[in-house]
């Protein structure tokens, strides 16, 4: 299992598809259950009352993604429960999660922390907040029209200090400010980069 995560609008779906085209290893996408939509839908006009069920929903999935990937042998992951903590210390913090859910989040997902592999690499797309509006408004999903500069300065600096400690793998950090991962020179020198980080991964494989 290789980790792709960061910030919301950093790129790690573009890049996932990029990877999985060019390493034929598959990509595991959040978004790809339609229950996932719906329910994010509903959270950013009432994040109260789907704080608590929004959390549970997308530990479930990532940990179901997680087995496919074991039981598949190989794949990519955008984003996973490794760094999930990260949303919902942000609803707890906010109060849109209560102690009594916070505590129940964390016993389920220390549960799941103890069933699963490591991962062979995270690989850390990082982006400044104001990259990270422009392409959030560029996607144009409906469901993250709400989301704010505030809400997304906070969720960087979480996301920065999980990165800082984060110690289940080797980590790579690719800075995508200036990246343009649809350019021929760029596309290509970041394919080697991350290319130098696999080699080793199907003896990984192979040894599970």
């Amino acid at each position: 299992m290789i980790i792709i995560d960061g910030q919301i609008g950093v790129g790690k779906t573009t890049l996932g598809n990029i990877l999985e085209e060019n390493f034929d290893v598959p990509m595991y996408c959040e978004l790809s259950n339609d229950d996932t939509i719906k329910i994010l839908d509903k959270f950013y006009l009432d994040k109260t009352r789907w704080s608590f069920t929004s959390q549970v929903h997308f530990l479930v999935n990532r940990f179901q993604m997680i087995k496919d990937i074991c039981r598949d042998g190989r794949g990519f992951l955008d984003r996973s429960i490794f760094g999930d903590s990260i949303f919902a210390a942000m609803l707890y913090d906010e109060k849109y999660m209560t102690q009594e859910e916070f505590n129940t989040y964390q016993s389920l997902l220390e549960g799941m922390l103890d069933l699963v592999k490591p991962p062979y690499l995270l690989i850390y797309l990082d982006c400044n907040v104001d990259v990270a509006l422009e392409r959030i408004k560029k996607r144009n999903r409906e469901c993250e029209k709400t989301i704010t500069r505030d809400y997304l300065e906070k969720l960087n600096s979480k996301y920065l200090a999980w990165y800082d400690s984060y110690n289940y793998s080797p980590k790579l950090f690719i800075d995508t400010n200036n990246l343009n991962i649809f350019d021929e020179n760029n596309r290509n020198d970041l394919l080697k980069l991350i290319g130098d980080h696999l080699k080793d991964y199907d003896k990984y494989i192979k040894s599970d």
